[in-house]
C-alpha cells in the first residue's frame, strides 16, 4: 500500500500543474491514487478560474444573495448542496480518467465541504498513503490557503506532500466583461469567496 497517493483537489482538477504532479508520481513508481474532492458551495466557486475542468452550467449561483423562508429555504439549500455534489463528482470522475491516462489507477470520493474534515475521514478509513498532493487555487482566491490547509493536513499525516498553487494568470479576462469577475478573479468585491 506504500505506493498509494492521495490527491486533494476541486476546481483545479484539469489543470496542467496537477496533471504534471500526477505524471511525476507515476514516473516515481506510484500506480495507485485516491482522489478526494471536497464539495464547494456553488456561490464560492471562482467563476473566472480557467486552469481547471470546465463544467457546463458553472455560472455563479445567485441563491446565496437571496433570502428565503421556511420550505423554500430548505429546498434551495438542498438544490445548492446537490449541485455542489454533482460538480465535485464530475470533477472526481475527470481526475480518475486523467490519472488513468497518466498510467495510474484511481478510486475517488466526494468529501465534506470542510476540506480538512474530508481529508481526515479519508486518512482514518484508507490504508496509509506514501504521498499527498494538495492542489489549490491561487493565493487570493484560495480559501484552502487562507485556512492553511496544507499545513493542517501535514499535522494529520506524517506523509510527504506536494502542494500545487495554481498560477494566477489562468483567469478568463472575458469574465470581467460579463460581470462575473474582474481580472483578479474577485466577484462581488471579494477575493475570499472561492474554495480550491
Amino acid at each position: 500500500m506504500a505506493d498509494r497517493c492521495l490527491v486533494v483537489a476541486n476546481q483545479t482538477i484539469g489543470g496542467t500543474d496537477l496533471d504534471a504532479a500526477v505524471r511525476d508520481r507515476v514516473a516515481h513508481g506510484t500506480r495507485r491514487f485516491h482522489v478526494i474532492v471536497p464539495m464547494t458551495a456553488v456561490e464560492h466557486e471562482a467563476t473566472a478560474w480557467t486552469g481547471g475542468l470546465y463544467l457546463a452550467g458553472d455560472e455563479l449561483s445567485a441563491f446565496a444573495a437571496l433570502a428565503f423562508e421556511g420550505d423554500e429555504a430548505d429546498r434551495r439549500f438542498r438544490e445548492e448542496r446537490d449541485e455542489a455534489r454533482r460538480r465535485a463528482a464530475a470533477r472526481m470522475a475527470a481526475m480518475i480518467d486523467r490519472i488513468a491516462v497518466a498510467g495510474g489507477e484511481a478510486t475517488g470520493e466526494v468529501g465534506s465541504a470542510d476540506p480538512l474534515e474530508a481529508v481526515r475521514q479519508v486518512l482514518e478509513r484508507q490504508p496509509p498513503f506514501a504521498h499527498i498532493i494538495v492542489s489549490t487555487l491561487p493565493r487570493g482566491l484560495s480559501r484552502w490557503l487562507r485556512q492553511d490547509l496544507p499545513s493542517r493536513i501535514a499535522s494529520l499525516a506524517d506523509t510527504p506532500m506536494t502542494i500545487i498553487e495554481a498560477e494566477a494568470d489562468q483567469f478568463a479576462t472575458s469574465a470581467a466583461s460579463n460581470g462575473e469577475a474582474d481580472a483578479t478573479g474577485d466577484h462581488d468585491g471579494s477575493a475570499d469567496d472561492a474554495t480550491s
